[in-house]
């Protein structure tokens, strides 16, 4: 199953996609258990998994290794230096394919699994994810998603910018001890510079729409607040 667009897609490409009801969005910061959750309840429910932060991912890594140069903070963006990394946006081939029951960016034919989680990756992804033009073409490709059948969505900015009418949405979150604990204990620190960066992103900010169900798991096991996000879901959907 595949859906390809190699060209930048506009931002109204989504629009049909909007209104589908089977979408399930989980935002939250780092560490907050929303890939954990979100894969889990996707199973659960026979849902399309997506890890949207894959996709900026796998873009950070075609550009390292197109060495497509990327400045070093966000603050040192501007129209010239955005442009080599918007042209090779342009020029790459990317295609959505299905992989053990979740939806991920092949670029020419190839799934970059490993690729994507490199240090390097991690240090350039929150710099292109502050470039609107980047961020209007993964909420288009993100919506397209929609087009496959019923996903659950795992994010930054799903239930406020990619899927503003999905009829259930979470912010998961915890207290600051307890993601930073989490983050710790997998040897990755980084990803709190991310949330700072994303907070105060102007485009697609990491915060909780306002319709979102809030879920603080501070003290749970994934199990307690697995079983949180099924009663929500169960209620909304009508699921028995």
């Amino acid at each position: 199953m595949s859906a390809s667009n190699s060209n930048l897609p506009s931002t109204n490409s989504g629009a049909r996609s909007m209104k589908l009801p089977q979408v399930i969005a989980i935002d939250g910061p780092s560490a907050s258990g929303k890939g954990t959750l979100s894969r889990r309840l996707a199973k659960e429910l026979g849902y399309f998994y997506v890890d949207s932060g894959a996709m900026y991912r796998t873009l950070a890594w075609q550009c390292l290794r197109k060495n497509v140069p990327v400045p070093a903070e966000p603050k040192l963006l501007s129209r010239d230096t955005e442009k080599p990394i918007l042209a090779e946006l342009r020029r790459w081939k990317t295609e959505l394919r299905e992989v053990e029951g979740a939806l991920w960016l092949h670029v020419e034919g190839y799934f970059p699994k490993a690729e994507i989680r490199t240090n390097e990756v991690e240090k350039t992804v929150p710099i292109i994810a502050q470039i609107g033009k980047v961020r209007d073409w993964m909420v288009a490709k993100q919506r397209e998603c929609s087009t496959l059948g019923a996903l659950v969505m795992e994010g930054r900015d799903i239930g406020t910018e990619v899927f503003p009418l999905a009829p259930v949405k979470f912010f998961l979150d915890a207290s600051p001890a307890a993601r930073a604990a989490r983050l710790e204990g997998r040897g990755n620190v980084a990803d709190t510079k991310r949330d700072e960066y994303d907070e105060k992103r102007k485009q697609g900010a990491l915060i909780p729409a306002i319709d979102a169900i809030r879920v603080d798991n501070t003290g749970q096991s994934p199990d307690e607040t697995f079983a949180v996000l099924m009663t929500h879901v169960r209620a909304r959907l009508k699921l028995n």
